[in-house]
């Protein structure tokens, strides 16, 4: 039997480069792949590819196929949602890579939050929110609004903003996975995506968001974010994020995604928002392949693999920026206008519209969601400006359309 890599996908943003990095003539190479995702995995090039409908699948796909192509040598995971899945396996199969022990600070942010705090980084006032009274005393304690959301929960989802005690009725079942309770925090939100090699930052970039991620799932229909060119606040930011992953990675390389409070209310200093091991969502893989000529899905593609990722800096010379925009409409929905008018000098560089009668059925996430643009310039002003008038030029209509229905199905390669 030829050595087995069993890879779990559900990524439907950037192109997947498996075939550049995973050897599927020399290895038998298996998919366990949601359904909607399956566009990016090589099905002719794959051994076997089975699709899952539920997270309970997932395990049940990986006993089947190692019964069949043998004990992997690698389990592969990108998707944030699938990344304690692939550390069970491997503590399961007794495979190298990621463990529980490694993920887990950065699944569950009680425990992020709880050893980050312990090391002196800041971070909002939290609690466990095990039922509605706890809510409500931490309320008494800290003041509202609060923040709830699940500490394994990703894409905002199941998060609430409780701008009153009266809102503690709104909440999701907390019986039914474990939650925070969190202080609302007003300031300004930043993220940082990079490499992290154990020890040390690689290749990093920061930016300012374009409203929230939070709003964004929520009411905002627009989100974005543009690279900081602030050489002062930079250095602060490197060495916020150098903190963050020397206190959780354990000395193991990732990628990540960081998201902090530039300028929250009442704090000296940064505040961590969360952080993630994983591959940035929305535009951030393509721009930093086109603009800054670096392949991050491959760097989290060879750390899991077990090679050493990419370390080199990202040149300086350009800022780039993305924008999601999503319809009023609730998908499902069919688009029935596009209006799109920017002046030349404001024009993204990519741009991709949903064309008039296309079908929008993305509910979560940030790839299908509505239209999507890429920046590049010599400055965050200049890029923000774009951002702007782009917005500002675009509209997209759409009315509610009947949802469409996926049925289960396995796959072979021929």
């Amino acid at each position: 039997m030829r050595p087995h890599i069993l890879v779990i996908h559900r990524t439907r943003g950037p192109a997947v480069p498996y075939l550049d990095h995973i050897d599927h003539d020399m290895k038998a190479v298996t998919y366990i792949c949601a359904e909607n995702a399956r566009d990016r995995v090589p099905v002719r090039a794959a051994a076997e590819v089975v699709t899952f409908q539920t997270e309970e699948g997932v395990p049940i796909a990986a006993r089947e196929l190692t019964n069949r192509h043998g004990l992997p040598e690698r389990i592969v995971a990108l998707d944030e949602l699938d990344l304690l899945t692939a550390a069970a396996l491997r503590e399961i199969y007794d495979i190298d890579g990621d463990r529980l022990d490694h993920v887990l600070p950065f699944r569950d942010k009680l425990l992020m939050y709880t050893s980050v705090a312990g090391t002196g980084i800041a971070v909002p006032a939290f609690s466990a929110a095990p039922d509605p009274a706890a809510v409500l005393e931490f309320g008494a304690r800290h003041s509202f609004p609060l923040i709830v959301k699940p500490r394994l929960g990703a894409t905002s989802r199941d998060i609430r903003t409780l701008w009153s005690p009266e809102d503690v009725a709104e909440l999701p079942d907390l019986d039914a996975e474990p939650f925070l309770v969190q202080q609302f925090c007003p300031g300004e939100i930043a993220s940082i995506n990079g490499v992290w090699t154990g020890s040390d930052l690689g290749p990093w970039r920061a930016a300012r968001s374009f409203h929230t991620l939070l709003g964004f799932a929520d009411s905002e229909r627009s989100w974005g974010t543009v690279d900081i060119d602030d050489t002062e606040l930079n250095v602060r930011l490197a060495d916020f994020a150098h903190s963050v992953l020397a206190t959780l990675s354990r000395s193991v390389p990732t990628v990540f995604h960081l998201e902090l409070f530039l300028d929250p209310a009442g704090a000296p200093d940064l505040q961590l928002l969360e952080i993630a091991c994983r591959i940035p969502e929305a535009e951030t893989t393509h721009l930093w392949s086109e603009v800054y000529r670096y392949d991050l899905v491959g760097a989290a593609l060879d750390i899991q693999l077990g090679y050493s990722p990419d370390a080199s800096p990202l040149p300086v010379a350009h800022v780039a920026g993305q924008l999601l925009v999503r319809p009023a409409a609730r998908p499902p929905c069919a688009v029935t206008a596009v209006h799109f008018e920017v002046a030349p000098e404001h024009e993204p560089y990519h741009s991709m519209i949903p064309r008039v009668g296309e079908l929008i059925t993305e509910q979560t996430g940030y790839a299908g969601v509505g239209a999507s643009f890429r920046f590049c310039g010599r400055s965050s002003a200049q890029v923000f400006a774009a951002l702007r008038a782009t917005l500002a030029g675009f509209d997209l209509e759409c009315t509610a359309a009947a949802p469409t229905v996926n049925s289960g199905e396995r796959v072979r390669s021929q």
